[in-house]
């Protein structure tokens, strides 16, 4: 196992920390001036789990909400703030879910490097039955650190369609490379949570943790219209390799054996990108289907973000 571990991490590294890449073609990308910017938006997450068995019985975990943002730039120091204006509905009047979140991304025209946790407190559960009631006693915790290297970094830009850090002159298109580790742990409280397993039987959980390691190969590609307009949308897909494990009321740790399964993820990119102002609407989806040997877990993991900028101090 270590070794699998260290075989993953050099590659997750030649990905990441690739060498310079050669100064882009200018037919093709334009590099803004500008030493300083603002950008401010809404973003709409919603991040959803079910647990479910073949015969049907299902346990599902919903969080959904609307933040405002507010970041900006000053030459290499970039900052971005997130302030929760609504969880849409799936709290009660007296009680709303809480999240707690930091991350760091480092987007460079030839390579993504991104790192971010999450704390998540508050879920409305949903039962086969229809009953609805929110639990505020589960935490969700999420950390993932993902890498893209752009192979054309040259003649295509990729941040110039999801930051509008550049600007992409032409029509064009990359392979991209990618790799991924991410971890998740569920925990509730004593009163556990009241999961089918594929025996027919109920158990009551009260931690569910599982850890992946992906790798994948993708291929973006930026239509342009008018010079201004742009859309982009990517995919990236390849191997995911995950260990769970749970803990059943009253009961010891299980550990489901090792799984390799294939994951699809998808990225898209439209706005507008502008000489001082820009705007963008960008969207991540990232569904996820674990098999165990006693359950089926479905993670939905959707993002769209509405961007505006604004660039300053120009040369």
């Amino acid at each position: 196992m270590e070794n699998i571990f260290r075989l993953y991490y050099c590659c997750l590294l030649l990905i990441c920390v690739a060498p310079l890449a050669a100064q882009p073609d200018s037919t093709f990308i334009r590099l803004f001036d500008n030493k300083a910017r603002i950008n401010t938006g809404l973003k709409f997450r919603d991040r959803s789990a079910i647990f479910s068995t073949k015969t049907g019985e299902e346990f599902k975990l919903e969080n959904t909400g609307l933040d405002y943002r507010i970041g900006g730039r000053y030459k290499f120091l970039a900052y971005t703030f997130s302030i929760p204006l609504s969880d849409l509905g799936t709290g009660t009047d007296e009680r709303e879910s809480k999240n707690f979140g930091l991350g760091l991304t480092l987007f460079l025209r030839q390579y993504l490097a991104s790192g971010r946790i999450r704390m998540t407190t508050g879920f409305r559960s949903t039962t086969a039955d229809g009953a609805s009631v929110f639990r505020e006693d589960v935490k969700l915790f999420t950390g993932t650190f993902y890498g893209f290297h752009v192979l054309n970094n040259k003649r295509y830009s990729l941040r110039a369609s999801f930051k509008q850090r550049d600007r992409q002159l032409k029509s064009g298109g990359s392979l991209l490379l990618g790799g991924l580790i991410d971890r998740q742990r569920l925990k509730a409280d004593s009163a556990g949570i009241l999961v089918p397993f594929e025996n027919g039987e109920m158990n009551l959980l009260n931690r569910y943790a599982q850890t992946k390691f992906g790798v994948g190969v993708g291929y973006a590609y930026t239509f342009l219209i008018g010079g201004r307009w742009f859309f982009t949308p990517f995919l990236i897909a390849g191997p995911e390799f995950r260990f769970v494990s749970y803990d059943v009321r009253e009961g010891t740790r299980q550990r489901s054996r090792f799984h390799l399964s294939g994951r699809l993820r998808g990225y898209a990119a439209f706005g507008w990108n502008g000489r001082r102002t820009a705007i963008g609407l960008t969207s991540t989806y990232i569904p996820t289907l674990d098999k165990t040997d006693n359950l089926d877990t479905r993670v939905r993991d959707l993002a769209v973000e509405l961007r505006l900028t604004w660039r300053f101090l120009y040369r």
